[in-house]
């Protein structure tokens, strides 16, 4: 070691290293203060310290100090390439190491911007996972004014300068992050919140497009429900099947996907394009998890800047970062869907309640109406009674046997979510049911499809029989002669997790678009008779067996319902 390096070292090591460490806080301050000293460390005549605009493919000065720069003649910008010309900057910048020049004269990467200019020393500023973030730069009026000494203490600066630009990275993402969780637990409409995720995460992630799809158990299918590009037009249309291109990989297998492009991946399907596949620099995609399953999948990408410029990757950094966004994502939609839930169950409960006590008050008395109506029947037997009379008391009659009818339904409405679980062959009570009604309509068409295996839930059979019965009812009441009704049955397994997936087709005239959010409403009918409590009593009966049930069918196309159910293994209880 020279008496020049140990000198140079000394100075650094002592207060003025202890001055530039206090000012960290604020890192400009830092990084102008790192300038200065590197100009004077090495006895350079300027400097300047240059940061990586990774969506141009450009390096920006930033940050300049010496003779013959003023602030007006900062921003230049440079395209980061090792073609020659371009500046020394650029190709450390490119290169990631640092570049000693003894005559800038001879030099193929020297752009002339001072014409004193004769050596020039730039190191690169690396964070972590030896990306690169910026370059020092100083110059010296002198030849071979720098050496080795001299590129190993503006390294030691440029590490400072390093540390400083990730600390401060890494503090507007954990501030980012709180807000956002914040507003996740504040935000009580659901698009809003997975607009927002979106956004934050392409603004963190100084990413091109982010896109959310979310697992429609119903349909076995990732559905896009944000973005924040060109896919916006397509949100609640375009969708992924499990292990479908790069998301559903990412969904099925629970595992991030993080890759340099995308072009010669095997799993790459481009079935919906943010970007062309050739102009992605980097692709990121994490699972939403919740506390048993995945929920979706959250990526990001970024776009090549010029053909010459090194790929913009995502780092483990950015992983991580997106995995944290993705858990507070899946934390909130399971606090959103435990809190509709608890709605639906309260809301159930009070009109339960409600109607259990009515109903129990009215039945008292229809019980006393007929036998009121049994005595007189018995009293006006001896005497002769005309047809009008007859008819009334007949009217009388049905009129309590269709109150007690509704008084059952008002029973079986609140009894619905109180359950005697036990294993039940799924396959064998739809098997039974499709041809009990078969042989009970024969003016309707009916088609069974069921996998070879059965398949087995844990469940109430009675409450599930009443749950499909109501449904093959519901597809009979609105057929002609000549309808069809198809039922299937599979067993699936999406994501670890083995599902019953039942469908009930009709070729009837469906359900107006306008009405489906209402059809499981409790007292909500299309019917002339009854209270509109079905289809309430079989979302109440599936969403106790922790399923799910939708209508998905089309106008004019006809009815499709779609349940699905855990499924287990015949040997389970």
């Amino acid at each position: 070691m020279t008496a020049q390096t140990e000198m140079m070292e000394k100075t650094i090591g002592d207060s003025r290293l202890y001055q530039l460490w206090s000012a960290i806080a604020d890192t400009k301050v830092l990084l102008k203060a790192i300038l200065e000293e590197s100009l004077e460390v090495v006895n350079a005549t300027r400097g300047t310290i240059s940061l990586v605009d990774y969506r141009t493919g450009e390096l920006v000065t930033e940050f300049a100090a010496g003779v013959g720069w003023s602030e007006k003649r900062w921003g230049l910008r440079f395209k980061i390439t090792h073609e020659p010309g371009n500046s020394i900057s650029s190709y450390v910048a490119y290169s990631g190491v640092p570049y000693i020049c003894p005559d800038v004269t001879k030099d193929p990467y020297y752009y002339p911007l001072f014409p004193d200019t004769r050596s020039e020393l730039a190191v690169p500023l690396i964070g972590r996972g030896g990306r690169v973030l910026g370059v020092l730069n100083v110059e010296s009026e002198k030849v071979n004014a720098f050496g080795k000494n001299e590129a190993k203490v503006l390294s030691a600066l440029a590490s400072i300068a390093s540390f400083a630009l990730s600390l401060a990275t890494h503090q507007t993402r954990e501030k980012a992050l709180i807000e956002l969780g914040k507003e996740l637990a504040a935000t009580p409409d659901i698009d809003t919140l997975l607009e927002k995720v979106t956004e934050v995460a392409s603004r963190l992630l100084d990413a091109d497009d982010c896109s959310l799809f979310l697992l429609d158990k119903s349909i076995n299918r990732l559905v896009l429900k944000a973005s924040r590009g060109l896919l916006r037009s397509m949100v609640g249309k375009a969708t992924y099947r499990l292990g479908e291109g790069l998301t559903g990989w990412v969904a099925m297998n629970n595992k991030p996907a993080r890759i340099n492009g995308v072009v010669g991946d095997p799993r790459w399907k481009g079935l919906h394009l943010e970007l062309k596949p050739e102009e992605i620099s980097a692709f990121m995609a994490v699972p939403v998890r919740g506390r048993k399953e995945v929920m979706g999948v959250l990526r990001v990408l970024r776009k090549k800047a010029n053909p010459s410029a090194p790929h913009y990757l995502f780092s483990e950094e950015d992983e991580e970062l997106l995995f944290t966004m993705a858990n507070q994502l899946g934390a909130a939609l399971e606090r959103e869907e435990l809190q509709r839930r608890l709605f639906t169950v309260q809301h159930i409960a009070t009109i339960g309640e409600l109607a259990a006590r009515t109903a129990h008050m009215i039945g008292n008395k229809v019980f006393a109406m007929k036998g009121a109506l049994k005595e007189l029947s018995l009293q006006l037997s001896s005497f002769p009674l005309s047809e009008s009379t007859q008819r009334l008391l007949g009217s009388i009659e049905r009129a309590l046997y269709e109150v007690e009818t509704l008084l059952q339904d008002l029973r079986d409405f609140v009894k619905a979510t109180q359950l005697n679980l036990q294993p039940v062959c799924l396959s064998e009570l739809v098997g039974e049911l499709v041809q009990d009604y078969a042989q009970e309509f024969p003016h309707i068409s009916f088609e069974l499809q069921m996998d070879e295996q059965p398949v087995w839930v844990k469940g109430d059979v009675e409450k599930l029989r009443s749950a499909v019965s109501e449904l093959i009812e519901n597809s009979v009441h609105f057929l002609k002669e000549g309808g069809k009704i198809t039922v299937r049955l599979t067993k699936s397994t999406w994501v670890g997790q083995k599902h019953a997936r039942l469908i009930i087709r009709d070729n009837g005239p469906g359900i107006p678009e306008k009405i489906k959010e209402q059809i499981f409403q409790p007292f909500f009918t299309t019917r002339a008779k009854g209270m509109g409590l079905g289809l309430a009593i079989v979302k109440g009966i599936i969403d106790a067996h922790g399923g799910t049930i939708e209508e998905r069918g089309r106008e004019g196309e006809g009815a499709l319902f779609i349940i699905t159910l855990p499924a287990i293994e015949p040997t389970q209880g």
